[in-house]
């Protein structure tokens, strides 16, 4: 069974995280953030991805970054609630990507105490809302949007392990993947 690379990406990976919100169309764009946005709009959301304590996970189903997945905390949460989103390039979509990522944003909310995850989507966004009721969450239409809610599980030693495993993992397949001195990247 093939197993989906995905890690965290930090301040060094901005590059590829720029490189693939530029290669998003406009309706995956629209998608990601609920609304047409500009490129104005989303350079500048790019400038400041790092400036807060956001995880952020990519998906590397071909050795480059095809899917993103952010999980961040709501400010002034005293319940320990974040908010998770999404972005995977079209040519990529409907391969588990999106779902992969969610599984791994739901393994590292529960193992930072992080109870609730909230997804919003647009009405018309069939695949989030397959992505959200496929891992249990409750789904509440709002003015045009979805809003889905899911409950993490508390952590255990079993799900800590998973995220370092899977941190590992997809770190090991990185370094494998490199070019050596008589290869060369397309």
């Amino acid at each position: 069974m093939y197993e989906l690379p995905i890690r965290r990406l930090r301040i060094y990976d901005k590059p590829k995280i720029i490189s693939h919100f530029n290669n998003l169309n406009d309706e995956a764009l629209a998608s990601r953030f609920g609304a047409p946005v500009s490129t104005t709009y989303v350079q500048s959301y790019l400038s400041g991805l790092f400036d807060n304590a956001a995880l952020i996970f990519g998906a590397f189903p071909d050795s480059c970054l095809r899917g993103v997945g952010e999980l961040r905390v709501l400010p002034d949460s005293r319940t320990h609630v974040a908010e998770a989103a999404f972005s995977v390039e079209t040519a990529w979509q409907d391969r588990g990507i999106g779902d992969a990522l969610l599984s791994r944003i739901i393994t590292a909310a529960r193992n930072r105490g992080i109870r609730e995850v909230h997804m919003l989507c647009l009405a018309t966004n069939q695949k989030m809302r397959r992505l959200a009721a496929k891992h249990e969450a409750d789904l509440n239409l709002v003015t045009g949007q979805v809003q889905a809610t899911l409950t993490a599980p508390w952590p255990t030693p079993l799900s800590v392990a998973e995220e370092i495993s899977g941190e590992y993992h997809a770190m090991a397949r990185a370094i494998l993947s490199w070019p050596g001195p008589d290869r060369h990247p397309e």
